[in-house]
Parts: C-alpha cells; structure tokens; sequence
C-alpha cells in the first residue's frame, strides 16, 4: 500500500505548533504515524505530518436484550 503524502504546514511560529497539529489530525481524523518538526527561520517551524488510515476490527453482533439466543435460561 502506497505512502499518503505528509501534510506540510510551513512558517509556523513556536506557540501555534500544538494547536495547528491538533488541527491537522482533527480535519484528517486519521490515526497519527509521526510529526516532523523543522526549524527553517528564527522562530518559525515547518510542521509535517504524517497519518494513516486507522485500522478497525469487525465486532461481533450486538447483544440485544429479550433475544432468545442470549437469554440465560433463567425464568
């Protein structure tokens, strides 16, 4: 499977970091694979990240209540 490109923010300052990379992550709503922060000019930082598709397991049927095949017997 192929590598999704990094999303690049570049002349960043230092205090907006934390919010651009929780911006980041919530507009891709991918799972995080690493962040690569490069400083480029006095106080200004290149931010990449990188994500992929979040891996989800298939869960077994719902539990309903009143179901026979999961009632217990009990009367």
């Amino acid at each position: 499977m192929p590598r999704r490109p990094p999303r690049v923010r570049q002349k960043v300052p230092l205090f907006l970091i934390p919010p651009v990379i929780q911006q980041e992550i919530c507009q891709t709503g991918e799972e995080l694979e690493r962040i690569v922060v490069r400083k480029t000019n006095r106080h200004y930082y290149c931010v990449s990240i990188h994500t992929r598709s979040v891996k989800r397991e298939l869960r077994d049927t719902v539990r309903r209540a009143g179901v026979p095949e999961y009632d217990r017997g009990e009367a």
